[in-house]
């Protein structure tokens, strides 16, 4: 009998030992590939390589859900781009995490800021913020409690972990599972050394390249107010004074017409559902629509709740008011739209049309001409402009204007002329890369340099520098249209 208990005893303990043993092996290893990754990653910061973290977004995930206990952890920017600020969540459990390689305050409380301006916090209880460096040995919690303002509750303490809390945590698990999150940790580690490995073999091929994308800046708020026009009454009014000769008008005509009567004019606003929308500040002065809105009942929404709303109808009023401020700010520099073409032409009164830019050095440039008849120089043949087509875009809660540059030949100056595919065609065949990359850059010059004693809803700024890693790229290729714009022009009514 002693034998036997004996026995057991010793088969026990010796159970024991090689799992104690194990555990010894994995919290080991653990530590050594968690040190590894965090040098590498810190190293990569220092090279101002911050892309290493984009890259460990996904990676992270089967890490946390085992130690969070959380099934159902997600990429959110794979999910939806519209989420500054986070970048895994697990909306059944209503946890977030936001991955960073920054350890600073600064960086806690521009996430802390942006997890609440963006009301998050009714979609998660609890943020995390993940460093993936060693973090500092204290943060201040009462300039986080500034900003949280009793909204939700984050503890510096406690929602601020890097990989030595990760680790931490992991001794509490149970072998197996410990053993699967060592493994996580060594893809992890492989996918940073090839990436710095590819990095460093690409050094040499690095280009600094220029998008088509030009960033933009717009007021925060839009204005919103009832018609109170007598449809009927305008187009009656309309045929008498302004030889009207439709019976019917949509919305938007009937307020264009009003504004017309009234010898107004602006193109800064847009209809639905018998509202005006506008950037201009109808508080301040709402004499350009006297008659044609409640002047008395202004509604005031912010620009990004419309932007960021999940309605298309919401989102295409926005976008459609960044075109209508660019039209306005436009025709007063002789740069008309076509609503045919679905385009913007610089016009002119004159024979030929220069406009002066700064590329690398000064310039003129030829923007629209005369062109006469070969067969009868005494004629017109047509008139050729520079155009271009203007799509609006988000990039992490940044707005950008798409521009892709063409020409347009009219008859008359602004009909399109029969011939004008064909000279369409021919011009293409001339212009090359670099070509396209310079009325890229001329138009972004002309956008952004308006004359800054005129008083606009919508500012142009720079183009948008990116970087190629692995090797040069044709200009052309970074002028692709997205198609999912097309509906944007053809008006919300």
């Amino acid at each position: 009998m002693n034998k036997i208990y004996f026995n057991n005893f010793y088969s026990t303990l010796t159970y024991i030992q090689r799992c104690h043993l194990q555990i010894l092996v994995i919290e080991n290893e653990l530590r050594d590939v968690v040190s590894r990754i965090i040098t590498q990653v810190e190293l990569s910061t220092k090279q101002n390589r911050y892309d290493i973290n984009l890259a460990l977004e996904d990676a992270f995930i089967p890490i946390l859900k085992s130690i969070f206990n959380l099934s159902n952890l997600v990429n959110l920017n794979r999910k939806q781009k519209n989420y500054p600020g986070i970048d895994l969540g697990d909306e059944f459990d209503r946890v977030a995490f936001q991955i960073t390689s920054s350890t600073n305050l600064e960086k806690v409380k521009k996430t802390i800021t942006q997890f609440k301006d963006k009301k998050f916090y009714n979609s998660f209880d609890e943020l995390f913020i993940l460093m993936l460096t060693k973090k500092q040995s204290s943060y201040s919690q009462s300039a986080i409690d500034q900003i949280t303002e009793d909204l939700f509750s984050f503890k510096t303490a406690e929602h601020i972990i890097d990989l030595g809390d990760l680790l931490e945590r992991i001794t509490g698990l149970r072998i197996p599972t410990q053993e699967r999150i060592l493994n996580e940790f060594k893809l992890i580690l492989g996918e940073i050394d090839s990436k710095i490995a590819y990095l460093t073999d690409n050094e040499e091929k690095t280009h600094n390249l220029l998008s088509n994308l030009v960033s933009i800046e717009f007021p925060k708020n839009i204005y919103v107010a009832d018609l109170i026009i007598d449809d009927k009454e305008i187009i009656k009014e309309a045929r008498a004074q302004l030889n009207f000769k439709k019976s019917r008008a949509n919305k938007s005509l009937i307020v264009k017409l009003a504004l017309v009567l009234a010898n107004k004019s602006s193109d800064a606003w847009v209809c639905y559902e018998n509202k005006l929308f506008t950037f201009i500040n109808l508080e301040k002065d709402s004499s350009i629509f006297s008659g044609i809105i409640d002047q008395n009942n202004i509604e005031i929404l912010s620009s990004q709740d419309l932007y960021l709303s999940t309605s298309l109808d919401n989102l295409n009023i926005f976008k459609q008011l960044l075109h209508k401020a660019t039209t306005e700010r436009l025709k007063l520099r002789n740069v008309r739209w076509s609503q045919e073409n679905k385009n913007f032409y610089f016009t002119s009164e004159q024979e030929n049309r220069l406009e002066t830019w700064i590329g690398k050095k000064k310039a003129t440039r030829t923007v629209y001409e005369k062109v006469l008849s070969k067969k009868d120089p005494t004629k017109i043949s047509h008139h050729k402009h520079l155009s271009f087509s203007l799509s609006f875009i988000n990039i992490e809660d940044q707005w950008f204007g798409n521009i892709i540059p063409s020409w347009l030949y009219t008859y008359n100056g602004y009909k399109k002329s029969r011939f004008h595919e064909d000279l369409l065609s021919k011009q293409k065949r001339l212009e090359h890369n670099q070509s396209v990359k310079n009325l890229v850059r001329f138009l972004a010059y002309f956008l952004a340099n308006d004359d800054p004693n005129k008083d606009t809803e919508i500012t142009y700024k720079n183009l948008l520098e990116m970087t190629s890693e692995t090797g040069a790229i044709l200009t052309d290729a970074l002028l692709a249209v997205e198609e999912t714009e097309e509906t944007i022009w053809e008006g919300i009514e």
